[in-house]
């Protein structure tokens, strides 16, 4: 009866535990960070985190850090007026992008070019639709909404703000991913016995360059 007591009170001390470890946090979880500072709030994804696009003269990806989150931010705030001179596809129901810095959430992607600099693709984004679960999911492209939505390159070796795009008129559409290239299977003619085999690759369409 003692031996029973004592197993039954080391069952119950050890099972939190137990329960405790059965949670494993997902890898996808620590790619992605959300980012405060004064007059912004974002998401910066992890270098490994794959993107439909590319910049030019691309060599590699890098993992932006807080600080220099930070210092893109004071760079794009000091020179979004000058960059944003031509007011393209904004004004009317469309919002002045740099009168309303505040309003845009951010998602933030590091690359690297080939002289090795670090340069930040920061995506800006206006939607009260849209949740911070889903701006952590992954990097959105979008069409439509006009000055709701837009993006810019930051390089932070040369202080160089560039690159704005803003998008046109007409409803917001959240783009989906491309599809990854598949390989593709056949079964040869005249040989049930045969196994199948892959005749060749599918490629998608040339990458997006921003």
């Amino acid at each position: 009866m003692k031996k029973t007591l004592i197993f039954a009170v080391i069952v119950m001390l050890f099972a939190p535990l137990a329960g405790a470890q059965e949670y494993i946090e997902p890898v996808e979880k620590w790619k992605v960070a959300e980012v405060w500072g004064i007059n912004y709030h974002g998401w910066s994804f992890h270098q490994d985190w794959e993107v439909d696009f590319t910049i030019e003269s691309q060599d590699g990806r890098f993992t932006p850090t807080d600080a220099e989150i930070a210092e893109a931010e004071r760079l794009i705030q000091k020179r979004i007026a000058y960059v944003n001179r031509d007011h393209y596809n904004q004004g009317g129901m469309c919002p002045i992008i740099d009168e309303h810095m505040r309003m845009y959430r951010r998602q933030y992607v590091g690359f690297t070019n080939d002289r090795g600099d670090h340069v930040i693709w920061v995506n800006f984004l206006w939607d009260d639709e849209l949740t911070d679960e889903r701006l952590a999911s992954d990097v959105l492209l979008t069409t439509g909404g006009c000055g709701h939505f837009w993006h810019l390159k930051c390089n932070l070796n040369t202080k160089k703000v560039y690159g704005l795009e803003v998008n046109g008129d007409g409803d917001i559409r959240y783009l989906p991913r491309v599809a990854k290239p598949q390989p593709r299977i056949s079964k040869p003619k005249g040989n049930k016995k045969q196994k199948v085999r892959k005749t060749g690759i599918i490629h998608s369409e040339a990458d997006k360059q921003f």
